[in-house]
């Protein structure tokens, strides 16, 4: 067996850790989900600012459609890509007029220059971190010129799992640099930065920023 078969078995039992997760959980942490803080809507609305209305978004690690994705769902056509199967059910029952796909992030394959805007909340972290570079890569080609990315990251590195995370019954899994690494590699994947603020809800603080696709990057 070579290192990347061992590589690529790691991340397949990793992957499997919060899909299983997930599913086991959904409605539970869809009932943890708080209402959309003022912050956070202003976000939103930034990383809409300037798209007509029939330009589509792509909410990556969309879980249940709540509360994100039912907000943007009421102003733009779009899509949720997640894992879980059992929180995609939960997503087009609460969201009926998106889209919904069951899939690794990393392994999506969509047509360049196709979204006004992608968001990935509390998504990524979930994603091995060696591959955060070239999921970023990829989500500034799903863009149009001058879309905007809108994503939270943490503030400091870690990687691990629990056995029963929050006590919600199921197994999580996490691999994530800090804060300050994210705004580096977002540079290095074409990206703008023009907003970047640290938020605190349910007791968890993040990094949350919104960055735009560079012209001369793909446009």
């Amino acid at each position: 067996m070579t290192d990347d078969d061992i590589e690529r078995d790691r991340h397949e039992r990793q992957r499997d850790i919060v899909e299983s997760g997930y599913d086991q959980m959904a409605e539970s942490y869809l009932a943890s989900k708080p209402p959309l803080t003022a912050e956070v809507e202003s976000l939103l609305e930034q990383l809409l600012d300037g798209l007509p209305p029939d330009v589509p978004l792509l909410d990556l690690g969309c879980g249940a459609g709540v509360p994100v994705t039912r907000w943007l769902a009421k102003r733009h056509p779009v899509t949720g890509v997640d894992l879980s199967a059992r929180q995609l059910e939960l997503a087009r029952a609460n969201v009926p007029s998106g889209v919904f796909i069951q899939a690794d992030m990393t392994e999506l394959a969509l047509p360049a220059g196709s979204f006004g805007g992608v968001l990935a909340l509390h998504a990524i972290i979930h994603v091995p971190r060696e591959e955060h570079l070239p999921l970023l890569r990829r989500i500034h080609g799903w863009l149009h010129p001058n879309g905007r990315f809108l994503a939270t990251w943490p503030l400091s590195a870690w990687e691990g799992g629990e056995a029963d995370w929050s006590g919600w019954g199921a197994p999580m899994w996490w691999s994530h640099f800090g804060a300050e690494t994210y705004e580096e590699l977002l540079r290095q994947a074409g990206f703008t930065m023009e907003i970047a603020e640290t938020l605190q809800a349910q007791n968890e603080t993040w990094r949350w920023i919104l960055a735009r696709k560079n012209v001369e990057d793909g446009g």
